[in-house]
């Protein structure tokens, strides 16, 4: 029997989730309906752009424009901060859903899973018709849209679920594969990056199919292994299993995001190591433990992936620390190339910390700010909600 896979995507994410809490808090409009953009700093005339509605891009707004270029086109652009831990907060109660449904979910990103769905047919039934419930559903219960792909492997759901959105159901299995993807330029297969679709193109290779066809010798000649993976994913291959521990590991906590644009900002990368370092921080504490190793992960725009950790002599579990050690890592990992994903990750958990001091070490400074914090997370849950957070250094240093 063949594998079914589903790949679920929310449609805008970051778009879609700062409207709902917009309109939680009582905004009057919907900004998926406006011209409307999320932005890395909105007070900057050249901030970044991360998430743009639908009207947005039918005017020409779009990452990676700023939002100098953006208000050119349009006067009135609503423009938003992004929220990152209301979109972790999100994106949980999704994962947490899908994962009352069915015992395989690989979260891929913070806003996007695969579903072995192999085993659940005669549970649910068809996938095609259980599809178009689920995403109905996820609208009744979350009020967001997603897209869902359906195919026999994680590359074709994957790639089913980038055709037309949003809000919508596709198929692409393997029967289907040369029909609805050969015809397509190469920059739409999945793993094809920028130079490896400029390679490509200089070997006269404009099309999924005709990279499809060409002779894998010469492709691995030519990209080396990065030519053979796009061979066979231009064939539809694609034998990789479902690994529900990968977004989470269950020794460690980490997050991790894939951009919608290729980045090479650093302070806006910092932001997302800023978000990842608190979100890790709270898990910790709630579970009154700490990391000694600290894992930065970068995915480069040819989906080459680099994984660096450093071990400490005492246990981390406070935001700003985690964050600091963040960037040390990033900027010791980092090559300047544009980054597709950034992931930052803790293990080796444990629930003692026993501090090991140099003569330079100060052993208060870490009680003190373990004992301030402690009070603000006292705060904040009696609150129910963060309405007190500890300052962070600068971004736009190291």
């Amino acid at each position: 029997m063949k594998r079914i896979i589903l790949h679920i995507d929310v449609n805008s994410a970051f778009l879609s989730w700062s409207a709902i809490k917009l309109l939680e808090e009582g905004y009057s409009k919907d900004i998926r309906d406006e011209i409307s953009v999320i932005a890395g700093d909105p007070k900057k005339r050249h901030g970044v752009i991360v998430a743009a509605s639908i009207p947005a891009k039918k005017i020409g707004i779009k990452p990676p424009i700023n939002l100098f270029e953006a208000k050119k086109k349009c006067k009135n652009l609503i423009v938003v901060s992004p929220d990152y831990n209301f979109y972790s907060k999100k994106s949980k109660e999704l994962m947490c859903f899908l994962k009352s449904l069915f015992s395989d979910v690989e979260q891929y990103s913070v806003d996007e899973c695969f579903v072995d769905y192999t085993g659940f047919r005669k549970l649910y039934g068809n996938e095609v018709d259980f599809a178009y419930k689920l995403k109905d559903e996820i609208y009744k219960r979350f009020k967001f849209t997603v897209n869902i792909g359906i195919g026999n492997n994680k590359l074709s759901a994957k790639m089913a679920s980038d055709f037309e959105k949003p809000n919508k159901v596709h198929t692409l299995y393997l029967n289907e594969f040369k029909e609805k993807v050969w015809g397509m330029d190469i920059s739409n297969l999945f793993m094809a990056g920028k130079a490896s679709c400029k390679k490509l193109r200089e070997l006269n290779i404009n099309k999924i199919g005709e990279l499809a066809s060409a002779d894998l010798n010469m492709l691995i000649r030519n990209l080396k292994s990065q030519g053979k993976l796009l061979y066979e994913y231009a064939n539809g291959i694609d034998n990789s299993e479902i690994n529900s521990s990968s977004y989470e590991d269950k020794k460690g906590i980490g997050f991790s995001r894939t951009l919608e644009y290729d980045m090479d900002d650093k302070d806006e990368i910092y932001k997302y190591l800023y978000y990842f370092s608190k979100d890790i921080s709270k898990e910790l504490r709630e579970k009154n433990i700490y990391a000694s190793t600290l894992v930065i992960t970068i995915r480069n725009n040819e989906f080459k992936t680099y994984n660096h950790q450093q071990k400490y002599l005492n246990g981390i579990n406070l935001a700003n620390d985690i964050y600091e050690k963040a960037k040390e890592l990033f900027n010791q990992t980092w090559n300047k190339e544009p980054i597709r994903l950034i992931g930052l990750r803790v293990s080796e958990l444990s629930d003692s910390n026993h501090f090991q001091l140099s003569i330079f070490d100060e052993i208060t400074d870490n009680v003190e700010e373990e004992k301030i914090q402690n009070i603000i997370d006292k705060i904040n849950n009696n609150y129910g909600k963060e309405i007190i957070n500890r300052g962070n250094k600068k971004t736009n240093n190291n």
